[in-house]
C-alpha cells in the first residue's frame, strides 16, 4: 500500500509509526530555507513542498496544494498512490490535488484534530473526501451531525493530542461555583430515555445536595434531556448551555467532574467511556434502565472511591496504548484496508497495443528548442530497467528514473571534466519533458539513469551533446516556402 501523507507541520511520530507498519510511505511537508527538498527517514521520505506563502490561511493552504503536486511531479514520485492523507485542514487541497491526478481510485481521508476545529470553516466547503478521521469521539459526533448520515464515513480514532486539548481557558475564580458534577455523554442513536435519565438524576440530588450535570449530545434525545434538566434545575451553568460545544469543552467538562454517564451497553465498546478514562473520570452506563438504577449508579460512581480507582486504572491500562503513535497508525491501516475493501473491482486493463518495431535498445535524446529551454525524450527497455534494479539491490524500493545534465560549455567533455551536474527526476509514464535551464547557450551532455534515494546512480544510456543557441542572436533565416501539386489522377482507357 502507497500512502501519501500531508501535514503542515508534520507529525513525524506518526509517519514512523504508519512506515513501521510496512507501508511505502511518502510524507509532504513544507519547506524553509536551507531544509532539503528531499530527506529520507528510516521506512519513509520525506518531501518538503516550496510554495507562495502570503494572503490569507486559505490561500496559503491552495498555494501549498501546488506546490505539493510540483513536488511530486519534479522529483519522479508520480501520483499513484493508493491512498491520500490530509492530516490537518490546511493539507486538505493539497490532497484533493495529488488524488485528482491519480488513477481516479486514490481513496481521500481527511483528519478532523480538536484544535482545527475553529478552522474548519476556511477549507471545508469544497472538500468532500472518503472517509474523516476524527482524533477525539465529541469531534466524531460533531462531524456526522455536519455531513448528514449520507455523507462521509466517520471514524473514531483519539489520539493523545486530542485527548489533551482543551480550549475553555477562563480563570477557574471565574467559573460559577456548582456542586459535584455529572456528565452524560450521549452518541447518535443510543437507546436512552431522557426522561428516566433526568428522573434519576433528580433522585440522586436527593442523597448528593448541589448535584448539577452537563448532557453533551447533538441528536434529539440530548435536546431533550438538556430541556429536562433545566427545568428541573439541574442543568450545568458552565457546561450546559451549549448546544454543540467544542472538544475541548468537552475535555474540560469530563476533567472535571465525578463521573460519566453513558448510553452505552458495554463501556468497553463505548468510545466516551475510554476516553473519560484516559482523562481520569470513571463511568457508568444508564441505557435502559429504570431512574432508581440510574440513581444507584450514579450514586456509586460519585461515593465509591475504590470503584472509581479501579475503574480509572483498569480503564488506563486498557486504552493507553490505543492513543499511542503504534496504536494511532494501526487503527489508520485498519480503516484504510476496509474502505479500500469496499470499492468495486477495477476492470482489467485493455491489452497493450502491439508495437511494429520495438526499441532494440534504450535511448535518450536532447533538442534545443529555445536558448534556455531543451526537449528530452528517452525510452526504456525492460532489460534494462530490471539489470538496474538488481545492481541497486535493496536502495531499488525507492529508485526514480533520471535525467543526469551536464553543464560541458567550451570544454572537450571526457565525462569528468564537466562545469555542473544537475539531476531531473521523471515519472514513470512519462517519454518526454521540455527542461528548462537558467542560463543560455550551454552545451550540455545528459545521461538517463536510475537513482536510489541515497543518491546512488546507474546510467542506462547517453545522448550526444545539445548545443542551446544564445539569447539576442538574429534567428537562422527560414528558407522560402515550397508547394507541391498534386494532379488528378487520369481515367483510364
Amino acid at each position: 500500500m502507497r500512502i501519501a501523507l500531508l501535514g503542515w507541520d508534520l507529525d513525524r511520530e506518526a509517519v514512523g509509526a504508519v512506515a513501521r507498519l510496512g507501508a511505502d510511505v511518502v510524507a509532504f511537508t513544507r519547506w524553509f530555507p536551507d531544509e532539503p527538498e528531499r530527506e529520507a527517514h528510516p521506512g519513509w521520505l520525506e518531501v518538503r513542498c516550496p510554495h507562495e506563502i502570503g494572503g490569507g490561511p486559505g490561500e496559503e493552504a491552495v498555494a501549498f496544494g501546488v506546490g505539493a503536486v510540483r513536488a511530486a511531479s519534479n522529483s519522479g514520485l508520480g501520483f499513484d498512490f493508493d491512498v491520500v492523507h490530509a492530516m490537518d485542514w490546511r493539507t486538505r487541497p493539497a490532497a484533493v490535488e495529488l488524488a485528482s491526478r491519480g488513477d481516479g481510485r486514490v481513496l481521500v481521508i481527511a483528519s478532523d484534530r480538536a484544535e482545527d476545529e475553529e478552522a474548519d470553516d476556511l477549507a471545508e466547503a469544497p472538500f468532500a473526501p472518503d472517509a474523516w478521521f476524527c482524533d477525539h469521539p465529541w469531534g466524531a459526533e460533531r462531524r456526522r451531525a455536519r455531513i448528514g448520515d449520507g455523507g462521509a464515513r466517520v471514524a473514531s480514532i483519539p489520539t493523545q493530542a486530542g485527548l489533551g486539548f482543551w480550549t475553555d481557558r477562563r480563570d477557574p475564580r471565574d467559573a460559577p461555583d456548582e456542586g459535584p458534577r455529572v456528565v452524560v455523554s450521549l452518541g447518535r442513536g443510543a437507546r436512552v430515555s431522557p426522561r428516566a435519565i433526568a428522573e434519576g438524576l433528580k433522585r440522586a440530588r436527593g442523597r448528593a445536595p448541589g448535584l448539577i450535570a452537563a448532557a453533551f449530545g447533538v441528536g434529539p434525545a440530548a435536546a431533550r434531556l438538556r430541556r429536562l434538566l433545566k427545568a428541573e434545575g439541574l442543568l450545568s451553568a458552565r457546561w450546559g448551555e451549549t448546544i454543540e460545544p467544542t472538544t475541548g469543552r468537552w475535555n474540560g467538562a469530563v476533567s472535571e467532574a465525578a463521573t460519566l454517564a453513558t448510553g452505552a451497553d458495554a463501556l468497553v465498546d463505548d468510545p466516551f467511556a475510554r476516553a473519560a478514562w484516559l482523562l481520569g473520570t470513571p463511568a457508568v452506563s444508564v441505557a435502559g434502565r429504570a431512574p432508581d438504577a440510574i440513581a444507584g449508579a450514579i450514586l456509586a460512581g460519585l461515593f465509591d472511591r475504590e470503584r472509581r480507582e479501579v475503574d480509572v486504572r483498569l480503564g488506563v491500562a486498557l486504552e493507553t496504548r490505543r492513543v499511542e503513535p503504534d496504536g494511532v497508525a494501526a487503527a489508520w491501516l485498519r480503516a484504510y484496508r476496509r474502505l479500500l475493501g469496499r470499492r468495486p473491482a477495477e476492470p482489467p486493463p485493455p491489452p497493450p497495443a502491439p508495437v511494429p518495431f520495438p526499441e532494440l535498445r534504450s535511448r535518450l535524446s536532447l533538442t534545443p528548442i529555445s536558448p534556455r529551454e531543451a526537449m528530452a525524450s528517452w525510452s526504456v527497455r525492460p532489460d534494462d530497467w530490471r539489470v538496474a534494479m538488481e545492481w541497486l539491490g535493496p536502495e531499488a524500493v525507492r529508485a526514480v528514473l533520471t535525467i543526469r545534465l551536464f553543464d560541458v560549455t567550451d570544454v572537450a567533455f571526457d565525462g569528468l571534466n564537466a562545469h555542473g551536474a544537475s539531476d531531473v527526476d521523471v515519472g514513470p509514464g512519462e517519454t518526454h519533458r521540455t527542461i528548462a535551464l537558467p542560463f543560455d547557450g550551454r552545451s550540455l551532455a545528459a545521461c538517463l539513469g536510475v537513482r536510489s534515494r541515497w543518491g546512488y546512480f546507474h546510467p542506462l544510456t547517453h545522448c550526444r551533446i545539445c548545443h542551446l543557441p544564445r539569447e539576442g542572436l538574429a534567428p537562422a533565416p527560414t528558407p522560402p516556402a515550397r508547394r507541391l501539386r498534386v494532379a488528378p489522377r487520369r481515367p483510364g482507357p
